[in-house]
């Protein structure tokens, strides 16, 4: 999902800069910003015994950790930064603000947040199937039906 850059710099935003390996949020962390790319990529991942899970590969426009905000929650992961990378930090505060404001707004991200826990529960299913096929097949359907052609 992407909000216009100049509605969240016009609300308060922070541009901060990043290299490869720094991390934005720690798993445990407290969730007071909404972090969007502006450039680069970023990791979403947890150690789980030792075991790196990697949760998503982030770019450009998208956000990270997002959902969480809407919780009293800690992080229940990592966002590691890959490539070098800029990203637009908003207080959670302000950004809850900003989608009580505007109701469209509020809607996409609702939308947006909708996709990603429809895609989580696809890849459960597919994923705990013990036949590789079935497994690949899922993700392709998955991502195919983002496609026209």
């Amino acid at each position: 999902m992407v909000i216009d850059e100049n509605i969240l710099i016009s609300a308060g935003a922070e541009t901060r800069h990043y290299t490869p390996s720094e991390t934005i949020f720690f798993e445990g962390d407290i969730p007071n910003y909404y972090y969007q790319i502006i450039k680069g990529q970023v990791i979403n991942n947890y150690n789980e015994e030792g075991k790196e899970f990697i949760q998503n590969i982030l770019s450009d426009g998208e956000s990270c950790g997002e959902s969480i905000l809407f919780i009293d929650k800690p992080y229940p992961m990592n966002a590691e930064v890959i490539t070098e990378c800029t990203v637009l930090r908003l207080h959670k505060s302000i950004f809850l603000d900003l989608l009580n404001q505007n109701p469209e707004l509020c809607m996409e991200v609702s939308s947006f947040l909708s996709q990603r826990l429809y895609y989580k529960f696809i890849m459960m299913q597919n994923l705990s199937s013990q036949n590789p096929s079935i497994r690949l097949r899922g993700l392709m359907d998955y991502l195919k039906s983002f496609q026209k052609e």
